[in-house]
Parts: structure tokens; C-alpha cells; sequence
């Protein structure tokens, strides 16, 4: 059985992290009741003891608590015609329970897109606690990740290195993942969301890693590429050197203020163009390649996302910035992939075909693919690279230096 894990929204607007709670909040006055489950008495043999109300709403800085059973009551001293609103995961609860305990008296129930639009943007702007917690998970996760590869040899399982991330993450106190992780050997790192981990490593290829653990909910979001020898080969050395130029020069581009599509991804992709070139596996020109859409063949995903609560966190224009904003932690997360159902119908497409350089992909096609991702805090002056500041590496140096250190 897993640990309980509490609704993101639930635990963003009340800190809890125990089942079966609720809570009201008067959006007139902000007074904040907490709906606490009454359990059998005969539970304590199992759970242990429970807080009282009282030590609930001390805990948790609630104005008052009551138990959810009461729900009827606490509403029975409202006026005909109250509304409640709630989250949209929240609206089905609220009507089992107020048919349950039978709430009358005109109440009406809905699901409100201002609230769920008022929590989203409130998610995106991190607050110091907020980030306080993101660099927790940030520092076990990365300890986590240089543990694998200090531990790495070739004939391991692929889930033999998840279960090292696991033990590190575990025994630093973090008891989630913010998402099933990623351990992909070799070809398998072609498949974006791979999370089978079930694949011998062999010696002369690379592991990508994507694994992040979470802190009070919050989630780390960390890709790392790492060589199961220790070192990298001369041309793992170049793909490895140009998927990291692009994440740094993408990185300088995470400024407040800057949009997201014509200010940091235009530029990004039109470096990732350059660097094709420059690899042999495109020719043509930048503007060509960019055009028909060539970096997308080996970068299926996006840049980056916003990272919180969730591992695609929420805000009020989704999962990706419109505009960066001060508060903001987005991931940058630049990869280089050899996917064959993206690569063959190009080696046919009438446009495309001209543009690409088949006998070099197919020389690079067993390394699988490659990414590098950090997660960027948007600062009122410039931004500040929570992953580093953990102490990750991602220097060819500084990888194959942990490599090879005693874990």
C-alpha cells in the first residue's frame, strides 16, 4: 500500500496532509473551518490517537474545527440561498456530503472557475515557503541521482537503479515521488515517458534518468544523462555538449518579463537548428531547418513547464508560461532524441528528407537519446537554478567525476 498522498489544492490552501478532511472558507470575512473525519474510538488501536479538534485547529491555523458530520449544522446558521463553491475536483464530495448529512435550507452548490482560476494563479507565484520546500526535494533528489550513478554497472537491471533513487529519496525523509520515474538504457531512452526499468544496462551506453521527489508536496523535476562506463565516448561527448549549450543558453533567456514563445523558445530552437548542423546530422540552413520544423524530429516535447505541487504545475494559462514572472519555477529541460517513428516518415517527406543526414542519425541511433533538465526560479532580477544550487552536476567533467567517486 502507498503513503497517503493529499489533493495538491487541498494541501496548498491548508497544509494537511492526513485523509478525509475538508474545510470552509467564508470568502467575505477569510474565517477558515476545518472538517475533521470523527473515527471510531475503536481505530486508536490502529491509527494510534487522534488530535482533538482543538489541537487541529491550533496545528493547522484554523479559526475554528468541527467534525464533517457536523457539516449541516455549522451551515444551518446561514442564510436561505448560501452558495458554496468549490474546486472542480472537490464538487462531487461536496454533494455526497451534503446528501449524506442533509444540508437543507436552499443551499446551493457549484464549481466555481474563479476559485479554481484564483488558486492556479496563486500556485504559480511560489512564495518563500513555497520555495523552501522545492529546494528540500530538489537536494535529497539530486543526492538520490549521483547515488545511481556512483552505483551503476553494467548487467544491472534498469530498476536496480531506480531502487537505489528510492532508498536515497526514502531514507532522506521523502516518501513520494512527484511522478513514475524515468531509468532508461540506451535505445530505450528514445521513449520520452519510458517507465518500464525493467532493461539490462550495458557497458558502453547511456542511462537517462528523470526522477524527482517530492517535500510536502512539492516536487523536484531533474534529468540527468549519465555513461554506465563513467566516461563518455567522443561522440556521447558531442551530443551531451550540445544538448547542454542549448539548456544554457536557454536558461540566460529565463528573465522576468520575457515571453515564453518568441523570447525564449524561438531563440532556443533556432540554436538547437545551429547545433544540428554543426553535429552532421542536418544540413541546409538554420532558417531551413526551422521552418520545417526539423529540431521537433529530435525534440518531440516542450522546453519546460511549470513545476510546484503538481510535476506539470497549474497557473492561469496552464501547464507552460505565457509571459515569465517573478515567482515563477519553470523546468528547462532540452533533450536530443533518435526516435524512429519520428525520423522515418521525415526520411520520406518531400521537404524534410533533403535536410536531414541519415548515414550520421543512424550512427548516434544506440545512444536513444539525451536530456538535461533544471528547475529555474524567475527572480525580480534575473533567476536563480534551484537544481544546481542542490548540488547537481551536469558538466561532462563533473558528471564523470561523480561517476566515479565512492557513494
Amino acid at each position: 500500500m502507498q503513503p497517503f498522498r493529499q489533493d495538491s489544492n487541498f494541501a496548498y490552501l491548508t497544509g494537511i496532509q492526513r485523509p478525509g478532511f475538508a474545510c470552509a472558507i467564508d470568502s467575505e470575512t477569510g474565517h477558515f473551518t476545518l472538517l475533521a473525519p470523527k473515527l471510531d474510538p475503536q481505530l486508536v488501536v490502529w491509527m494510534g490517537a487522534q488530535p482533538s479538534l482543538e489541537d487541529l485547529a491550533e496545528e493547522y491555523g484554523a479559526d475554528g474545527c468541527a467534525y464533517i458530520e457536523d457539516f449541516d449544522t455549522l451551515m444551518a446558521s446561514k442564510h436561505d440561498g448560501l452558495s458554496i463553491y468549490t474546486l472542480p475536483e472537490d464538487a462531487q464530495n461536496l454533494q455526497e456530503l451534503t446528501g449524506k448529512h442533509g444540508v437543507s435550507g436552499g443551499l446551493h452548490s457549484s464549481r466555481s472557475t474563479e476559485l479554481e482560476d484564483a488558486v492556479s494563479a496563486s500556485r504559480a507565484l511560489k512564495t518563500d515557503a513555497d520555495v523552501a520546500c522545492l529546494r528540500h526535494a530538489s537536494a535529497v533528489s539530486a543526492q538520490a541521482h549521483m547515488a545511481m550513478w556512483q552505483g551503476c554497472q553494467a548487467g544491472m537491471h534498469e530498476y536496480e537503479l531506480e531502487a537505489e533513487f528510492l532508498r536515497v529519496t526514502l531514507a532522506g525523509g521523502l516518501r513520494h515521488t512527484g511522478y513514475p520515474s524515468i531509468v532508461a538504457a540506451g535505445r530505450n531512452a528514445a521513449t520520452l515517458h519510458y517507465d518500464q526499468n525493467n532493461a539490462l544496462v550495458g557497458k558502453d551506453e547511456l542511462v537517462l534518468v528523470d526522477a524527482g521527489a517530492e517535500y510536502r508536496c512539492f516536487t523536484a523535476d531533474i534529468s540527468r544523462t549519465f555513461p554506465v562506463s563513467g566516461k563518455f565516448t567522443a561522440a556521447q561527448s558531442d551530443l551531451y555538449s550540445a544538448v547542454l549549450q542549448v539548456q544554457e543558453h536557454a536558461i540566460s533567456l529565463y528573465q522576468k518579463g520575457k515571453g515564453w514563445k518568441q523570447e525564449v523558445i524561438r531563440p532556443s530552437r533556432q540554436l538547437y537548428c545551429q547545433l544540428l548542423l554543426d553535429l552532421g546530422l542536418a544540413k541546409g540552413s538554420v532558417d531551413a531547418l526551422y521552418d520545417n520544423d526539423i529540431d521537433k524530429l529530435f525534440q518531440p516535447h516542450g522546453l519546460g513547464h511549470f513545476l510546484g505541487m503538481d510535476v506539470h504545475d497549474v497557473s492561469p494559462s496552464g501547464p507552460v508560461p505565457e509571459q515569465l514572472q517573478a515567482g515563477h519555477v519553470v523546468t528547462c529541460e532540452p533533450g536530443l532524441y533518435f526516435v524512429d517513428h519520428m525520423l522515418q516518415p521525415a526520411y520520406e517527406h518531400p521537404q524534410k528528407r533533403g535536410l536531414l543526414n541519415q548515414s550520421v542519425i543512424d550512427s548516434f541511433r544506440p545512444f536513444g537519446g539525451i536530456r538535461i533538465e533544471d528547475n529555474i526560479l524567475i527572480q525580480s532580477q534575473g533567476n536563480h537554478n534551484l537544481t544546481e544550487a542542490a548540488g547537481m552536476v551536469k558538466s561532462i567533467e563533473a558528471v564523470e567525476a561523480a561517476c566515479k567517486a565512492s557513494s
